[in-house]
């Protein structure tokens, strides 16, 4: 009996033991700590290069996360500094006047500011600016740098009204609308090959950027709308806008309709109207 006994209390003990575990574990795991960082890693950031010496204030967002996704109500402290691996040259293409921070108690964010000049910029070789989180009343994140790659972009002026050179029949003859969405940036209401039966029954418009008449496809409606779909309808290719026309000719894939081999491409031809 009493060896029974014995090897009850040594059972109630490691129980014991195991719960005062388990509940410092909770407890440890509840204390994640507040982690500072840049809200991006890589961006590309398109500055106007029209001749003139414009200078652009542009902003780098810092913040923070943990905290159980709550905002703090203590002031939050964040030194960045330039990192050597940029390419932009500080006092020609950029200046950073300040780097020392304070994210105030009850935001999560602050705002670092560039200024850009675009004298400067080569349209043909874009340069980084990669800043560093250096210190910080918080912990800084292990992955404490953003890499901004200024790009120089011409003038562009894409909006207006299209009819397709070559669509389908469905598509013969339709106005195609380009809007623009920001610095050389565009959507375009449709493409010529996507008929209306497919994907939502609706033409679905896709992306553009435009860098000095050099086009590229950036992404889509479908894309945004059904991701799991991309590898049978999402659009991707480049083109090139004819200076004189205003004519926009571009190199596509979508894969359901242009083949699934990756160096099959069609031809789609905006005519200005």
């Amino acid at each position: 009996m009493k060896k029974i006994i014995n090897k009850i209390i040594l059972l109630v003990m490691f129980a014991v033991a195991a719960t005062s575990c388990l509940e410092d574990a909770i407890t440890d795991f509840g204390k994640s700590p507040i982690i500072t960082r840049f809200s991006e890693k890589e961006v590309t950031a398109e500055f106007l290069k029209d001749g003139l010496d414009n200078v652009y204030d542009y902003e780098v967002e810092i913040g923070y996360v943990g905290a159980g996704g709550e905002v703090l109500d203590e002031d939050v402290s964040v030194t960045i500094a330039i990192d050597s691996t940029s390419t932009a040259t500080e006092g020609l293409e950029f200046t950073l006047s300040e780097t020392n921070f304070t994210i105030p108690a009850g935001s999560r964010t602050i705002s670092a500011i560039l200024k850009v000049s675009t004298i400067p910029l080569d349209i043909d070789n874009p340069v980084d600016i990669v800043l560093a989180i250096t210190s910080s009343s918080q912990t800084i994140s292990d992955d404490n740098l953003v890499t901004i790659t200024l790009q120089a972009v011409c003038p562009s002026n894409l909006e207006g009204e299209y009819i397709f050179e070559n669509p389908i029949d469905e598509k013969v003859g339709r106005i195609v609308t380009v809007t623009a969405t920001g610095t050389n940036t565009y959507i375009v209401s449709e493409d010529n090959l996507l008929p209306l039966s497919f994907v939502g029954g609706q033409y679905r418009a896709f992306y553009i950027s435009d860098i000095c008449n050099e086009v590229t496809i950036t992404g889509g409606e479908i894309r945004d709308a059904y991701p799991s779909a991309c590898a049978w309808y999402c659009i991707s290719g480049s083109g090139s806008v004819d200076p004189v026309t205003g004519n926009i000719s571009f190199q596509f894939r979508r894969p359901l309709f242009t083949g699934f081999d990756v160096n099959t491409f069609r031809d789609m031809v905006l005519i200005k109207q």
